[in-house]
C-alpha cells in the first residue's frame, strides 16, 4: 500500500467506529517497537533542556506524547530519543525510527512521515498540535530595513549570509527566498554564528529563540527578533509510513490523543489543537 492510499484509509477510518484507544493493547494493535525521536534543540513551551537528555520538565511535546501513548496502553513499549534533525531524517529514511515528535508539515522530515489527514469542509481540521513561526533575529541595532516593504529582506554586507540550521525548513525557506544561507550543523550554532557576527541574519522558528531572550538578558541585549513572521506551519508528531499501513487504527488513535492533550493545554499553546466534531 502507498503513503496516498494509506491517507485515503485513514480519512475512512475517521467516520468509523474505531476500537477504544483504551482496547489497543489488550487487542495486540500497540506496534512492537516504538522508538520515539525529539529534537536535540529547545523549543518552548514544546520541548526544554540542550542536548541528548530529557529534562526534568521536558515540554509539553513529550509530556502529550508520554501521555497518549499512555492511554492507549502503549507506553511500556516506548523508547523516547533525542537527537540532531540530520540524524533524525537518517533513521526515517533507514526506517530505525516510528515516531517523529515536533515535525512541521511541509519541513523536510515531515514529507518522509505520514501525517494526520487533513479533514472539515474547509479543511479546518488537521490536528496538528501547535503553531510554528519561522522569523529572522539580527545582532541588536546591527540591520535596518528603509525599503519600505516589511517582509523585504534588509540590505546585507558584501558576501554576508543569513544563518539557518543546514537541512531543515529554515534552510529550505531562505532557498526559496532566493536570500544567500550559511547552514549551520544545528541549530546551537547557527545562533552562536550570529553571536559570533559570522551571520548578519539568523532565520530560525521563534519556540528556539524567543523565550530564551526572555529569560537570557545577556542573550537579550545581544540578539533581537527583525521583522515579522516569514512563514507559519503546523506542530505535528509523524508516524513512519510503514508502521502506518501495518497499524492504522493505532496511528488515528494517537493522532487522536495528542489533539486532546493539546486542546487540554489551551492558552499555554499557541495554535492548540481544535478536536473535530
Amino acid at each position: 500500500m502507498d503513503l496516498s492510499s494509506f491517507k485515503r484509509g485513514i480519512v475512512c477510518a475517521l467516520a468509523a467506529c474505531l476500537l477504544p484507544a483504551a482496547g489497543l493493547a489488550q487487542t495486540g494493535s500497540c506496534p512492537a517497537r516504538l522508538r520515539v525521536a525529539f529534537s536535540e534543540s529547545p523549543a518552548e513551551p514544546f520541548l526544554r533542556g540542550q542536548g541528548a537528555g530529557f529534562a526534568a520538565s521536558p515540554g509539553l511535546l513529550v509530556t502529550w506524547t508520554r501521555a497518549a501513548l499512555k492511554r492507549l496502553g502503549c507506553l511500556e513499549r516506548a523508547e523516547f530519543v533525542r537527537l540532531p534533525s540530520r540524524r533524525v531524517k537518517a533513521l526515517v529514511e533507514t526506517g530505525d525510527l516510528d515516531l517523529v515528535a515536533g515535525v512541521a508539515r511541509g519541513g523536510p522530515v515531515a514529507a518522509l512521515l505520514a501525517l494526520p489527514p487533513v479533514t472539515g469542509a474547509r479543511g479546518e481540521f488537521d490536528l496538528s498540535l501547535g503553531r510554528v513561526d519561522y522569523v529572522l533575529y539580527a545582532r541588536r541595532g546591527l540591520l535596518t530595513n528603509d525599503s519600505g516593504n516589511a517582509t523585504a529582506l534588509p540590505v546585507l554586507p558584501d558576501g554576508a549570509r543569513i544563518g539557518a540550521m543546514a537541512g531543515g525548513r529554515a534552510e529550505a525557506l531562505a532557498r526559496e527566498r532566493g536570500w544567500p544561507v550559511d547552514p549551520a550543523p544545528s541549530h546551537e550554532s547557527s545562533l552562536q554564528k550570529l553571536r559570533a557576527g559570522r551571520t548578519p541574519l539568523l532565520l530560525t522558528h521563534s519556540h528556539l529563540l524567543d523565550e530564551r531572550l526572555r529569560r537570557d538578558p545577556q542573550l537579550a541585549r545581544e540578539i533581537e527578533r527583525f521583522g515579522p513572521v516569514i512563514e507559519t506551519l503546523r506542530l505535528q508528531v509523524g508516524v513512519l509510513p510503514a508502521l502506518a499501513q501495518r497499524e492504522p487504527a493505532f496511528a488515528e488513535a494517537l493522532w487522536r490523543e495528542l489533539c486532546r492533550e493539546s486542546a487540554a493545554s489551551g492558552r499555554q499553546v499557541p495554535g492548540a489543537c481544535v478536536i473535530p466534531p
